[in-house]
């Protein structure tokens, strides 16, 4: 029988496994890559992302999970983070840019890179907010007014668009005076752009979901923590032109991702839904919404499960075989953010993912284990982890520190996949990448409207407003401790029945009713610390998936996957 989910414990598996993923003798540079294929498994870094994105990654996973828990592990880890960030600041944008770690294998000089730049912004603003001191809330300001200043001036405008002219520039690069952006969405002139590194980044509109729209979120964020209207504006504009720039060909076979892989897009989905939250645009509402169906339908499981890539495709032949973690957490704060804007089915996809993949991906324990000779033969994904020098990997004790990692190319059953798009290892960005996904659970499970406390997640926490205890999936039962006096109002899953549904407070029975076009039941004035107890049936029932080409069949008590069949071979899940 599988327990309650328990957002606080995964969050301090997450800040075991940052504390125990650096490279010490490299300053404290995360590891992109746990491989394991080799015996025994090693951590190995990618240093285009190790350097720059994961720096990022780390500090904001750190500052989530510290915030989630109300500790301050891997505090020390946290500091370097942003001492290697300071470390590599340079040029007039306050932009971070590679180190030498980049620079010695790399036959370019120092550049910076957006999506890297995303990771460090979302750092900074997740550690502002915990910050414990003025001087350190102040410190942390002027970076982020600093990037955000340099990410106005960086950016083009062509109003009502706003894009950056190039995705990585050198230090030395300057802004081209004559840019122009496409009068319509050109997505193969826009591949071919990228496909040549070479190429001057001008006249075009880089990776509209990827680069742009990834920003959207920590700007704005830093609005509705500090009221900047710089990192307002700069966010509607990215808005505008992800979503104008984006083909929206719902319905049809052809792609719809849009040269991202599904996290670059569902990160940049979420962040237009935020910024439609303050400046209401039907149009963007309309076009995240239908993404997220989209995607739902073609390229997720009911339990969790995203795929990586939208399609296959030649240069990528295995990427439908496997999930990426990060695109599991935005999709999560995706329908936690159409939730938010009264799309209860938002709801719905936030809960069963968070029950079952999001954190049932993350590695709790870990058996050794041996893989078979000839599991993986001739995999193209593999060249790129293969090509790692000995000089940076690491094999020490990867067995133990490897607990809190999240799965990265995991199959639909297990934490590790022979067939993903690199074999048997696990891209430790998505483990970063996980605590926004568990704070924004956490943060949002339980809301105040008004006079009313609304319970939007049916799942344990012990927050401001209210203390929650889920008893799934042993039984249908929700214990509320409201921390007020308030109305209440509870979302129901869409499979339970209204009529079924009954609750009492402090043991005495109390009328519910209901309103069907969001599914929350309504209780009346319910005293502060009194204990209402919400009973409805749970569903048994079983579904069969087909996912990265083969089938699987889940069992579920209510929202709960409790077994998978075929069952996982390495790291299993449920």
């Amino acid at each position: 029988m599988r327990s309650p989910v328990n957002l606080q414990d995964h969050a301090r598996l997450s800040l075991r496994f940052f504390n125990a993923s650096i490279d010490r003798k490299r300053q404290g540079l995360p590891y992109f890559w746990i491989d394991f294929l080799l015996n025994p498994p090693q951590f190995a870094h990618e240093m285009a992302f190790d350097d720059i994105e994961n720096l990022g990654r780390w500090l904001y996973g750190i500052a989530c999970a510290q915030r989630l828990t109300g500790q301050d592990d891997a505090e020390e880890t946290r500091q370097i983070m942003l001492r290697e960030i300071d470390r590599r600041l340079a040029g007039p944008y306050g932009f971070p840019y590679t180190s030498q770690y980049t620079t010695e294998r790399m036959t370019r000089g120092r550049y910076s890179w957006l999506w890297g730049n995303r990771a460090v912004l979302e750092g900074w603003v997740q550690c502002w907010r915990n910050a414990a001191t003025e001087e350190e809330r102040a410190q942390l300001a002027s970076r982020i007014n600093r990037m955000v200043d340099g990410l106005t001036d960086f950016s083009v405008l062509k109003a009502p668009y706003r894009f950056f002219p190039t995705y990585d520039p050198p230090l030395d690069w300057t802004k081209p005076k004559d840019i122009r952006t496409p009068e319509t969405a050109d997505p193969s002139a826009w591949n071919q752009f990228y496909a040549d590194s070479s190429k001057e980044p001008i006249n075009c509109c880089p990776l509209p979901a990827d680069s742009l729209g990834g920003m959207i979120w920590p700007l704005v964020e830093w609005y509705e923590l500090t009221g900047n209207a710089r990192a307002m504006d700069l966010a509607v504009g990215l808005s505008n032109t992800v979503v104008h720039y984006h083909p929206l060909r719902a319905n049809t076979v052809a792609p719809i991702g849009c040269f991202s892989n599904i996290h670059g897009v569902a990160n940049a989905m979420a962040g237009v839904l935020a910024c439609h939250r303050h400046i209401p645009n039907p149009r963007h509402l309309i076009w995240a919404e239908t993404l997220f169906e989209y995607f739902l339908n073609r390229c997720a499981s009911s339990f969790g499960w995203v795929t990586e890539y939208e399609c296959e495709s030649p240069d990528r032949p295995t990427q439908r075989a496997s999930a990426e973690g990060c695109a599991v957490v935005d999709l999560v704060r995706v329908g936690i953010e159409l939730g938010r804007l009264n799309f209860v089915h938002g709801w719905d996809v936030a809960e069963r993912f968070a029950r079952n993949y999001l954190t049932q991906a993350q590695i709790r324990d870990l058996r050794q284990f041996t893989v078979p000779e000839g599991i993986v033969i001739n995999h193209p994904g593999r060249q790129a982890v293969n090509a790692v020098p000995a000089a940076h990997r690491d094999s020490e004790e990867i067995w133990q520190r490897a607990i809190g990692a999240m799965a990265g190319w995991g199959a639909p059953n297990d934490i590790l996949d022979p067939q993903g798009r690199l074999a048997m290892c696990i891209q430790n960005c998505c483990s970063g990448h996980l605590p926004l996904g568990l704070l924004h659970v956490w943060e949002y499970a339980v809301t105040r409207r008004g006079d009313t406390l609304r319970v939007n997640l049916l799942l344990s926490q012990d927050g401001p407003l209210a203390r929650t205890i889920d008893h799934q999936p042993a039984c249908g039962l929700l214990e509320i401790i409201p921390k007020f006096a308030s109305k209440l109002a509870v979302r129901l899953p869409d499979w339970v029945n209204d009529a079924n549904v009954h609750a009492t407070v402090d043991n005495q029975p109390v009328h519910l009713t209901w309103t069907a076009h969001d599914r929350y039941v309504q209780l009346p004035q319910v005293p502060a610390n009194s204990m209402v107890r919400l009973d409805y049936p749970l569903r048994d029932c079983s579904f069969t998936h087909r996912l990265g080409g083969a089938l699987y069949t889940t069992t579920w008590r209510g929202d709960t996957v409790m077994q998978i069949t075929p069952a996982g071979t390495f790291i299993p899940i449920f």
